[in-house]
């Protein structure tokens, strides 16, 4: 493997990782907030 396809497949699985965790995070934080309210 080529040390670019590393970094283009080491960036997706980061981009991955960020983009489910705002998700799980947004939707904690919504019932969060309804539970507030």
């Amino acid at each position: 493997m080529t040390a670019r396809l590393v970094a283009l497949v080491l960036a997706g699985l980061v981009l991955a990782l960020v983009w489910w965790g705002w998700h799980q995070g947004g939707l904690a934080l919504m019932q969060l907030g309804m539970g507030v309210c």
